[in-house]
């Protein structure tokens, strides 16, 4: 794309999953699709559907010049819409969001008082609490003592979680907060609570909820539902918890569906979102986990599945409306391959000590990793149609993720 050719679209992120989803989606519609990233090994970036690539700063290393680049693109490539996949991308932008939409037509996000309480974890249990959606026990102490006091009413295992899933560490950096931590011994609760607390301050003490993951994504309009999906997680990334490598679409849970829709019809959200849930084996009741602000790693089933929220998206920015979607195909499986490498490596790491919710032995990781066809099964990364998105995912997780998990094995 010639730096003077006008796009359609400028996608963020396109390393990610979900920016490709939306690259391939809005190409595939006869849409001009420009995509940025901070390396020029971006799987987004090889898919024939992408027409402009462009790099630009993380916001991990200067919101300053990650902003700055954000705003030349915008002025070169004259996007008609803007779409921020990642909440850190989200962030960087949210102080000039008056200048972004005096540029594009469309840039559509919520309100930031809506985006602040689906980011922060203690936010979304609260909202959560005064509409009596359901929600794992949550203790959120703010220093020692309250810690301390804390402990004492504990039921083991709990989880040490973020409030944040990124946070800003300068005026000028926005870096992730790491993941969450399992604690399933009280006398080894202050040592992990700090060791989370020195790059995530002050993280959140829940209840385990075990159980399957769903995830229920909609599409509103000022808090009005436009379009809705539902799906339930068959492998995890990490299989004590993570992004999903496998799931499947299932019609919406009710009770989740209820939830989710009065969660974002209380913020007024605008865009897209995806509401996460476990099923608790113990009671039948789902419990909130997470509001995810953006779009999401698994994405592509629900593309796969009949309802194309890029395209929806797109029309809600550049129409102020879009159609209803409420239907889809049930039963659809959708494999992130090179995130079932991942998942594979970990479960070839053994369970870890203490965990006492499903875990697959070795044999039945490597077992399940090898089944590669299956009905209506479709690939996040791999498509014949257009390839070379999986092999830059391919080089990505053998020159990163290898020998980060190498050094891990080695340290532990």
């Amino acid at each position: 794309m010639r730096p003077d050719r006008r796009a359609d679209v400028l996608v963020s992120d396109a390393s990610e999953n979900h920016a490709l989803a939306t690259v391939r989606s809005l190409g595939a519609r006869g849409l001009r699709v420009a995509a940025c990233a901070s390396a020029w090994s971006a799987k987004a970036f090889f898919s024939r559907h992408c027409g402009g690539r462009r790099l630009c700063p993380a916001p991990a290393r200067s919101v300053r010049e990650f902003r700055s680049a954000v705003f030349g693109m915008l002025e070169t490539l004259r996007p008609a819409v803007l779409i921020p996949t990642t909440e850190r991308t989200i962030m960087a932008l949210a102080d000039v969001r008056a200048e972004i939409e005096a540029r594009v037509a469309g840039y559509p996000l919520p309100s930031a008082d809506a985006l602040r309480v689906a980011f922060d974890k203690s936010e979304t249990v609260r909202l959560a609490a005064s509409l009596g959606v359901p929600a794992p026990a949550t203790a959120a102490p703010e220093d020692l003592r309250s810690l301390r006091e804390v402990a004492q009413g504990l039921v083991y295992p709990v989880v040490i979680k973020p409030r944040t899933s990124e946070r800003w560490v300068t005026p000028d950096r926005i870096v992730p907060t790491g993941p969450v931590e399992y604690c399933f011994r009280p006398e080894h609760l202050e040592a992990q609570y700090l060791a989370v607390h020195r790059r995530a301050p002050w993280p959140l003490i829940q209840a385990f909820v075990p159980g399957e993951g769903y995830g229920v994504s909609l599409l509103c309009r000022n808090g009005h539902p436009k379009a809705l999906f539902a799906h339930r997680r068959l492998r995890m990334i990490r299989p004590t918890g993570s992004g999903s490598s496998l799931r499947e679409s299932v019609a919406p849970p009710p009770a989740m569906r209820e939830a989710a829709c009065r969660l974002l019809e209380a913020l007024k959200w605008h865009g897209v979102a995806m509401v996460e849930f476990k099923l608790d084996p113990r009671d039948g009741v789902p419990k909130l986990m997470e509001i995810n602000g953006r779009f999401w790693n698994s994405l592509p089933l629900a593309v796969a599945a009949g309802v194309d929220f890029p395209w929806l998206l797109y029309r809600l920015a550049t129409e102020g409306d879009a159609p209803e979607c409420f239907d889809y195909r049930a039963g659809v499986q959708s494999r992130w391959l090179v995130g079932d490498m991942r998942f594979l490596v970990e479960a070839l790491r053994g369970r870890p000590r203490d965990w006492s919710d499903r875990f697959p032995s070795r044999g039945e990781a490597l077992r399940q990793f090898l089944r590669f066809r299956g009905a209506d099964l479709h690939y996040d990364d791999l498509w014949l149609t257009d390839p070379l998105p999986f092999f830059a995912d391919i080089a990505d997780f053998a020159l990163r993720k290898v020998p980060q998990y190498l050094r891990g094995r080695a340290s532990s």
